[in-house]
């Protein structure tokens, strides 16, 4: 019969620091796996079930993440004094043994600002089984321990510290999950081997993007499929639409009214070609000039 080992690690996160000299950047093909969207997906239905909002996905966190799990699948060593929060010697980050090298200057609550430039520090919870690799299975781990299911829900020593973004990592039985108090710049994270985006729209980017101004000097033509009565359930379309695979849904507000937009065009011509392409998918598609 095959033994389970299942480890457990939390860290904390001390103060706040708004800049940070980023060392890497996001590959554009960067991505998570579906296991990893999926596992992100049952923490918020999770935290759902007790009435608390959703964590926007971090592309920044999960970066770490998904570098943090690869480096401990390649190099860590359970036999060690070094605990899962450890990160080796092979990778463009400053090498550490965590607790033993833990200090202000080489500080692991301070890696995702090392690595991608993550403005604040982040925790970390980690996980590895042998056995039990599964979204599902990870999560119920998680729920099952006091001090994981206080810090993903927000209890305890938590209350008082609402999370904001989230990264998640998962590979060769690790798992591990970055929590920051701060909202990642980054807009979209996309999901390998599908035409999933996943829409953080609590950051600055998002939220200064769906409204779209008429522009004074040339007309844009907008292929526009749906009006709403409210911003809110706009927004939230919006949202949708580019997680099903179109990144240029924008909202158009003029005149009172609130459409969607799902492309849009500098020529009448190239405009008028699209409609006839998107009208098929979606009955009543018009162009609006502005």
């Amino acid at each position: 019969m095959k033994k389970t080992i299942v480890f457990l690690i939390l860290t904390s996160i001390l103060s706040t620091a708004k800049v940070f000299g980023q060392t890497d950047t996001i590959p554009k093909d960067f991505c998570i796996s579906s296991e990893e969207y999926q596992l992100y997906q049952l923490i918020n239905d999770y935290r759902k079930a007790f009435a608390l909002p959703p964590i926007a996905l971090s592309k920044s966190l999960s970066y770490v993440a998904i570098a943090h799990v690869r480096d401990l699948s390649a190099n860590y060593k359970p036999d060690s004094n070094c605990n899962m929060h450890s990160w080796s010697a092979k990778g463009r980050w400053k090498p550490i043994c965590f607790p033993t090298d833990q200090s202000k200057k080489n500080n692991v609550w301070l890696k995702a600002k090392e690595i991608i430039g993550y403005p604040s520090e982040a925790r970390e919870l980690t996980y590895w089984s042998n056995v039990e690799n599964t979204p599902q299975q990870i999560l119920s781990f998680w729920r099952k321990n006091k001090a994981s299911s206080e810090m993903i829900l927000n209890l305890g020593k938590w209350e008082s510290s609402p999370w904001k973004a989230v990264g998640v990592g998962i590979q060769d039985g690790y798992a591990v999950l970055w929590f920051g108090k701060e909202i990642d710049i980054e807009v979209t994270t996309a999901v390998c081997g599908s035409t999933i985006k996943v829409i953080n729209d609590a950051s600055p980017e998002y939220q200064a993007a769906p409204i779209q101004k008429p522009d004074t000097k040339a007309l844009t033509y907008y292929i526009t499929v749906a009006s709403f009565n409210n911003h809110k359930d706009a927004a939230n379309a919006v949202k949708s639409y580019k997680e099903m695979g179109y990144p240029k849904a924008v909202l158009i507000e003029k005149d009172d009214k609130i459409r969607l937009a799902i492309d849009h065009f500098l020529s009448k011509e190239e405009a008028e070609t699209a409609l006839v392409k998107y009208a098929k998918k979606f009955k009543g598609a018009w162009i609006l000039a502005l």
